[in-house]
């Protein structure tokens, strides 16, 4: 009886100690502008910002990306984080920019997904 008692302890100890993986934080970012059409080849930017909306150049996150033919960046992160997102794209016409802006918090074995509506004209 004890050598049952002591396989089900090993067999369940194995099975525990071998169905751990590690946490993954994902994002994805979909650019779109004003008449909500997916914009390819925006230029994405992950950052931390402080309070005023200035990047903390000592954060240990800033990703860039560019959007695909989908309107899509995706991004993936080592730990948990509540991060700044800018989008802007230069538009050949009229010789404009149009950017857009957001923020998210990411959440453990999740890919959570973001639209960002690239509209502004001044992106200052």
């Amino acid at each position: 009886m004890k050598r049952i008692y002591l396989f089900l302890l090993i067999v369940i100890s194995l099975n525990y100690v071998s169905c751990y993986e590690d946490p993954f934080y994902k994002l994805n970012v979909f650019v779109v502008d004003q008449e909500l059409n997916l914009v390819e080849n925006a230029d994405v930017i992950i950052s931390v910002q402080n309070d005023l909306g200035e990047i903390v150049d000592d954060a240990t996150v800033y990703l860039t990306s560019t959007t695909d033919v989908n309107g899509l960046s995706k991004f993936e992160f080592e730990n948990l984080g509540f991060f700044s997102i800018q989008v802007q794209k230069i538009i050949s016409e009229p010789n404009n920019i149009i950017c857009g802006n957001s923020s998210v918090s990411l959440e453990e074995n999740i890919t959570k997904e973001i639209t960002i509506l690239a509209t502004e004209p001044n992106c200052n």
